[in-house]
């Protein structure tokens, strides 16, 4: 099949999960043993060069110098949503929702995900993809997984997971990460709103978003510059983002409740400085995790 430009950032993500997974298991942050086998072809070629001695570290060196801190910022907010999810998971969760899910692997790797019921939203190009290397990789797809069709700017979510039996009131955990920035801010509104009509009691949302100052122009860094350059050439552009000091009043708004909000110096101090290791991390997109008002 033509992988389109959504297939083709689905895969940058995966490509940064793979390359985390290769480190030796005292350093790494997660295991991904899923990423490398959802890759097109092409991609898995790029990142079993990075296992060459001396090639995988210039490789990785020029891309830090083109972009720094991008590598850094995938890895840790990986690391964080999976702490999130399997923390959701140990209270018995019921629903998992995976928003614009890629080729997020979560649904196959994280343990005790098969007791929930988990829905993979996303568009449709992006799913075929997806579930053509599972069969390959799995045989058979799990029995816990339902896949979710929708072009977030074009259909109503409340529609799409009516129509494949998401059950309202019910205790969920929904997961949005890279996907805020490229849809309207309505799109985004609306979403938000969904979760917090929808969700059970003790329902939470982990996101990701982009400084609105980046999108906006008015707060962008040359590196920032260079990122939406390729996002518009990708056929992508940034065009949703958040200011970070507005994060709680926006959720409040929306029926949601601040519990969490991270960026590089908690990503560092979490994550990094306990296993002594150093990287540049990306400061232009920072990840929550917010509850539906009034749950316990």
């Amino acid at each position: 099949m033509k992988l389109g430009n959504v297939v083709v950032s689905a895969a940058g993500a995966a490509a940064a999960r793979t390359v985390e997974s290769y480190r030796p298991e005292e350093e790494r942050l997660f295991d991904d043993r899923f990423a490398r086998d959802l890759l097109p072809p092409v991609w898995r070629f790029v990142v079993d060069l990075l296992r060459v001695p001396g090639l995988g570290t210039a490789l990785l060196a020029l891309r830090e110098r083109r972009f720094p801190g991008v590598l850094g910022n995938l890895i840790c907010r990986t690391r964080f949503i999976d702490d999130s999810l399997c923390a959701a998971l140990e209270q018995n969760l019921r629903q998992v929702v995976v928003l614009g899910a890629g080729f997020d692997s979560r649904t196959y790797r994280i343990p005790g995900i098969e007791r929930a019921r988990v829905f993979e939203v996303d568009h449709p190009d992006t799913q075929a993809w997806k579930q053509e290397r599972l069969r390959e990789t799995l045989g058979t797809m799990p029995p816990h997984v339902t896949f979710v069709p929708i072009d977030f700017d074009r259909q109503r979510l409340e529609d799409a997971m009516a129509a494949r039996g998401f059950r309202t009131g019910v205790e969920t955990f929904f997961i949005w990460e890279g996907v805020t920035q490229y849809i309207t801010a309505e799109a985004v509104d609306a979403t938000f709103r969904y979760v917090s009509r929808a969700a059970g009691a003790g329902s939470e949302i982990v996101f990701t978003y982009i400084h609105r100052g980046i999108i906006d122009g008015y707060a962008r860094s040359d590196m920032d510059r260079r990122l939406v350059s390729l996002t518009r050439r990708f056929g992508m552009p940034w065009i949703f983002g958040i200011h970070p000091g507005e994060v709680g009043e926006y959720l409040s708004a929306r029926g949601l409740e601040l519990v969490d909000h991270v960026g590089p110096a908690e990503y560092r101090a979490r994550y990094l400085d306990p296993l002594g290791r150093q990287m540049s991390i990306f400061a232009g997109e920072r990840i929550a995790l917010a509850r539906a008002a009034g749950t316990e």
